[in-house]
């Protein structure tokens, strides 16, 4: 193989070739220092290659070739600051000094590196989670906020040498959970590990994947027509609605499969105003995912599905997951939804995740055409109504309320993987209660809020007692009874304390819980998940 210094010196000597060699050997480490400093991971990727642009033009002042990966680092160091310059923030607080004394990679990592490093970065900020509150807001704010001791003196009301002394007994209790890991040491004596410690430990930092997708023309299973496949734009809104306006007079003959004994599962539709529907749209682009649309020659809407990337905690791990595919009747029977299947399973594959998978509220995942296309039902939950406690004794379990913000989803999933964890929590206009509820052995958390079937929007809580609720739980939750019994237990506890009579909370539909200790009115299946392994 030949050497930098050599590839360099052909550079130089008009060798196209040997500069795609130096581009496909350090895309990687450019693309890890671009990350580091940019937030928004396509920009990122941009600027790794205006980086890669840069060095083709001035490699000819490189002084000595034999320290390209070096000289790389800073031109893509170069590249990002001037680009947050532009747009006024977004970085990371790196120095060119700190850049270089960090471990970036020389090629981009490969799948056992970024499963290490995505079970850290999860055990790290699972560990603060469980802190006690005195210790976790400092070494959170510290860590993961990248806030200086004078900071948080600041914020928190102490003095400095209070703050000192939380960091030093937080790490402390840290260390031991984290000893097979070994991070704690570098984080309390390291001083260059502190400014990009958030971007390399924090999920929330973690560029998300952006799915991609080429328009397409594809003809339908049965009879002569096309249809033309393509993402949702924001101009398609009102198509869409117009889309949703026709079929919802008609949801109740969508849907033809009826499983024996089972009941239909309707179209998911957007179910909402064109405020909501935006709303909708953009935060699906701004976590990776994508609306494909079917629509006619004459641009009519005849069809859609939802399309987002989740990575998840098992058994979930990760997936494409598709929540809606809507569609008329006479498109449904001309197959549509077996081509658009097929079209997620190209996003699926192109973004190089493991499984597509695809959730319906059909009894028991009784889907005909899903099974079709080789999708199993791998997850189910029921929705479990619980009578609350007219006078809620301890449960043992230490409760702090939590705000979206604070909320720390770490090591958690939903326990009805209605979507990924990350893309979660009810808004401004659909006021909701959180609560963390934790022990020694596990943690979990909990959002409560009243839903009124008659409107689209909720009553806030604790002002209106809640009936409904979102439950995140450790993985190992998933499959225990008694686990998931003394969870549910807690969060009927808690209900009953804010006013409620009875509350609807989700549970595996494989287990079963111990009627000594929740007074269960009501269990019925919810919904179920299908995966097919690519």
């Amino acid at each position: 193989m030949l050497t930098d210094a050599q590839l360099v010196g052909r550079v130089l000597s008009g060798d196209t070739q040997a500069f795609g060699s130096l581009v496909a050997r350090y895309e990687g480490l450019v693309a890890a220092v671009c990350r580091g400093l940019i937030d928004d991971d396509h920009e990122a990727l941009d600027a790794a290659q205006d980086a890669f642009v840069r060095a083709h033009l001035n490699l000819g002042q490189l002084r000595d070739p034999g320290r390209l990966a070096g000289w790389l680092r800073r031109v893509a160091y170069s590249v990002c600051m001037n680009r947050l310059k532009g747009r006024g923030g977004g970085a990371v607080a790196i120095t060119p000094e700190q850049l270089d004394a960090m471990q970036l990679p020389d090629a981009a990592p490969g799948p056992a590196q970024q499963a290490e490093a995505r079970e850290l970065a999860q055990a790290v900020l699972a560990s603060i989670a469980r802190l006690p509150e005195k210790y976790r807001e400092p070494i959170r704010m510290f860590y993961r906020d990248g806030a200086s001791g004078a900071e948080i003196a600041d914020r928190l009301g102490l003095r400095a040498g209070a703050v000192r002394t939380r960091l030093s007994r937080g790490r402390d209790l840290l260390r031991p959970a984290l000893a097979k890991y070994g991070p704690v040491e570098m984080m309390s004596r390291n001083k260059q590990l502190r400014g990009w410690l958030p971007a390399r430990l924090s999920l929330r930092e973690t560029p998300r994947m952006k799915l991609e997708y080429q328009k397409t023309t594809r003809r339908l299973l049965r009879g002569e027509a096309e249809v033309t496949i393509r993402p949702m734009k924001r101009h398609d809104i009102a198509a869409l609605r117009r889309f949703d306006d026709e079929l919802t007079p008609t949801l109740d003959e969508v849907n033809a499969q009826f499983p024996p004994g089972g009941h239909a599962a309707f179209p998911g539709g957007p179910w909402a105003d064109d405020k909501e529907l935006l709303e909708h749209f953009l935060k699906y682009q701004r976590h990776g995912g994508m609306a494909l649309l079917a629509l006619e020659d004459s641009g009519r809407v005849v069809g859609f599905a939802d399309l987002w990337a989740a990575d998840e905690p098992e058994p979930f791990g990760r997936s494409l997951d598709v929540e809606c595919i809507d569609y008329f009747r006479d498109y449904f029977l001309a197959g549509l939804e077996t081509v658009l299947l097929a079209e997620a399973e190209k996003v699926a594959r192109a973004a190089g995740l493991a499984a597509l998978d695809i959730g319906t509220n059909t009894c028991s995942g009784e889907y005909v055409s899903l099974r079709r296309f080789g999708l199993k039902v791998f997850y189910e939950y029921d929705d479990v109504l619980c009578r609350c406690p007219a006078k809620p004794a301890g449960t043992g379990a230490e409760r702090r309320v939590l705000t979206p913000g604070t909320a720390e989803l770490t090591g958690l999933v939903k326990a009805n993987h209605w979507c990924p964890t990350d893309f979660t929590f009810r808004g401004e206009d659909e006021p909701s209660y959180l609560a963390e509820l934790s022990r020694p052995d596990r943690r979990a958390i909990v959002e409560l809020w009243h839903f009124r079937p008659d409107a689209l929007d909720n009553l806030p809580v604790p002002e209106n007692p809640p009936n409904r609720s979102e439950l995140f739980v450790q993985p190992e939750t998933l499959t225990s009874p008694e686990m998931m019994g003394d969870i549910l237990a807690e969060c009927a506890a808690l209900a009953g304390e804010l006013g409620a009579e009875k509350i609807e909370l989700p549970c595996p539909s494989e287990l079963e819980l111990d009627a000594g200790e929740l007074d269960v009115l009501d269990r019925q299946f919810a919904f179920a998940w299908l995966r097919k392994r690519l």
